[in-house]
């Protein structure tokens, strides 16, 4: 449960459900509902870009970490984060008018409270989703498929990218519940402690046949080793890869849901706020990792520090109250 204090007052409630496994899969704590259906979103962007590791795409098409980086990524549609993602978008021979994502204000407009002077709001790669969908692009092209059809759900591509996702997160074909995204691509929903699976053998790598292990350990690496490009400035995500540098691999997704992959100790993570507060998950992500031991001294990682009990403050910035965690763990 998260409490939203308003001076000693609570003001709002968010609750919450988290599933932990470790090394062997096995669940070894939970909170709320580990086995609740829940929609990846976004979370589920390192595992779409599972086909372009193992079909062979990134080594044929020439595509780097940091390219590989940005199709896993929420970016914050950075100058830096438009120029990869316009590197990627080049290996598929496609332009920006391609893209199916749609566009938006860019986080980092947003973040920062200031207005869209040179169209960045009407402008595809500055789509937090561009990336992906750019990595999509470019698996169609090493596929020889339509590129016009790459977010078609029975299509070849997002056929190849729901197989992934079944695979990392250990379901069977067909199990996955398939919804449609913001940015209009197919995601799909899954039991919550599934979610931690994937992130689990995401972090160690493991897969039971060796072509999805290969392509788990470099998506893995391109993210631990560009973790500005997966979000950016301001942003949890960027806090926690910084503070575990090649130890951990983390994404967040739309409605707050979190995946948190650990090497050591292996622990596979999934954290989903029922009524999508976002403001609740990265204080429930750092309460979460207290309680397990991973953050011993919250004192010894000041990027993460500022997560844990955010302050709440009015348009005056006047202080107003705090968020408040409070977790009953279950084994």
């Amino acid at each position: 449960m998260v409490r939203v204090f308003r001076g000693e007052h609570v003001d709002a409630v968010h609750t919450a459900s988290v599933a932990v496994v470790a090394e062997a899969g096995r669940l070894v704590a939970h909170f709320g509902d580990p086995a609740a259906h829940v929609v990846l979103r976004s979370t589920a962007k390192p595992f779409q870009a599972l086909p372009l590791a193992s079909s062979g795409a990134l080594d044929a098409l020439g595509i780097d970490d940091a390219e590989l980086a940005v199709a896993c990524a929420s970016h914050n549609g950075s100058d830096r984060h438009v120029a990869v993602v316009t590197r990627l978008l080049a290996r598929s021979g496609a332009s920006p008018q391609a893209l199916k994502c749609g566009t938006q204000l860019p986080l980092e407009l947003r973040l920062r409270g200031a207005y869209p002077l040179h169209g960045e709001d009407r402008d595809p790669l500055r789509h937090n989703c561009s990336g992906k969908h750019a990595g999509f692009l470019a698996l169609s092209r090493h596929l020889a498929q339509p590129p016009a059809a790459y977010l078609e759900p029975q299509a070849v591509v997002q056929t190849a990218v729901r197989r992934a996702i079944e695979r990392a997160s250990e379901l069977l074909p067909d199990s996955l519940v398939p919804a449609i995204d913001g940015c209009s691509a197919p995601t799909y929903a899954l039991p919550l402690t599934h979610v931690a699976l994937a992130f689990r053998n995401l972090a160690l790598a493991s897969a039971p046949d060796r072509d999805t292990a290969s392509a788990l350990a470099r998506v893995r690496d391109a993210m631990q080793k560009e973790p500005f490009l997966i979000s950016g400035d301001a942003r949890f995500d960027y806090d926690l890869a910084r503070s575990f540098p090649g130890n951990v691999v983390n994404k967040g997704g739309a409605e707050a849901i979190q995946g948190i992959g650990f090497r050591d100790p292996p622990l596979g993570i999934a954290i989903k706020v029922h009524d999508g507060g976002e403001r609740a998950l990265a204080p429930l992500c750092v309460a979460v990792l207290q309680t397990l031991g991973v953050l011993d001294d919250l004192s010894r990682f000041p990027l993460l520090e500022p997560h844990a009990r955010p302050a709440l403050r009015n348009y005056a910035g006047l202080t107003t109250g705090e968020i408040r965690v409070e977790l009953a763990a279950r084994a």
